[in-house]
């Protein structure tokens, strides 16, 4: 039995786990990201891993390989970081680094990318041949897997909805009055969601609950589990806030559908997670109303089911790819083919062990 280790790097968590090459997880580690410099979010991931081993009994030696999700832009095939807005980690040579200190292979991917490959392995894309991740947390990431390949693009910009150009009218979105556009996690992330509700509850005096929910006057950090309270509170104020992101979270899915047309449309992150049954019925209403036809099959737009494992089931994925190309099969082999050795971020059905 080969054991992994996976890392998802966030902007408000850093989630380490121990899997087997079966997608089991043995030991999950957690700690809240803090706030610093490249050399202490370091530190806090070492510990994770070290943690993580210690929790499952085992030493990096019995490691056949560490994984990473980093929220940004990655170099996947040097195993470098290029640029994080979420996290200090811009121009790390993070797969370098953990290497020469565990001595064991690591390979390191947008977090989102390595996401949307473990919900095609073993979560809600799984029965799927194409499908589409975005992911709504501190930011919002996305990718796509095509016939079993992620696809990162010629850049390594594939999959970054989370960047889309959004149009303004100046006098619309609360906090953002000097732009005439705006990326789309500047609108819908819980970054966004967050410093749109403190903007119409500190600066333009309206009503809600959240000070309450919250117990902070100053409202420094709204989480998702606090406006997960206020909508089944059906405060006003939230209601509004989320609603408008539901809908261009629908128009952004509409989009999508129209570029690369996948079987599965995968939401998933901490938004999504607590606030799904108000938000994805008006995204996918949103988005039927708008999308074309096409010829007939039926959209599907899903929630994640690995939650905060799709990471640590990705990162594995990616791992047994990137260490045993010889396991890989086609997806349709011909009766006496031999099978031909994959790339990287091919991943087939036949890894759900």
């Amino acid at each position: 039995m080969k054991h992994y280790l996976s890392v998802d790097i966030g902007g408000t968590k850093i989630l380490g786990g121990v899997v087997t090459e079966h997608g089991d997880v043995l030991a999950r580690c957690k700690e809240k990201t803090e706030k610093g410099q490249q050399k202490k979010i370091l530190e806090q991931t070492e510990r994770v891993i070290d943690n993580c081993l210690q929790a499952a009994n085992l030493t990096a030696s019995d490691l056949s390989g560490i994984a990473f999700g980093v929220p940004g832009v990655v170099d996947s095939q040097a195993n470098y970081v290029i640029s994080t807005p979420n996290a200090p980690l811009t121009d790390t040579q993070l797969g370098a680094h953990i290497t020469e200190k565990y001595g064991v292979p690591a390979i390191v991917g947008n977090d989102a990318n390595v996401g949307v490959i473990g919900e095609y392995w073993k979560g809600a894309a799984r029965e799927a041949q194409s499908a589409y991740g975005i992911f709504v947390g501190t930011g919002i990431g996305g990718g796509l897997v095509l016939d079993g390949k992620l696809i990162e693009g010629f850049r390594s910009l594939g999959g970054e909805i989370g960047n889309l150009i959004i149009p303004l009218d100046a006098d619309e979105i609360a906090g953002m009055l000097t732009k005439k556009h705006t990326r789309l996690e500047e609108l819908c992330s819980r970054t966004a969601i967050e410093n749109q509700l403190r903007h119409a509850i500190l600066k333009e005096g309206r009503k809600s609950s959240l000070i309450e929910i919250t117990g902070d006057k100053k409202l420094e950090r709204i989480r998702s589990k606090a406006l997960k309270e206020a909508l089944r509170r059906k405060d006003p104020l939230v209601v509004d806030v989320m609603r408008r992101a539901s809908f261009l979270l629908g128009l952004t899915t509409a989009s999508v559908l129209h570029i690369v047309d996948p079987e599965v449309i995968v939401f998933g992150g901490g938004v999504i997670e607590a606030c799904g049954d108000f938000m994805l019925p008006l995204i996918e209403k949103t988005a039927h109303k708008v999308a074309l036809p096409g010829n007939g099959k039926p959209l599907k737009i899903v929630r994640s089911s690995l939650g905060d494992d799709a990471i640590l089931l990705g990162g594995v994925a990616l791992l047994r790819e990137r260490n045993f190309p010889e396991r890989s099969t086609p997806p349709t082999p011909a009766p006496a083919a031999k099978a031909p050795a994959r790339p990287l971020a091919q991943v087939d059905k036949p890894l759900q062990g």
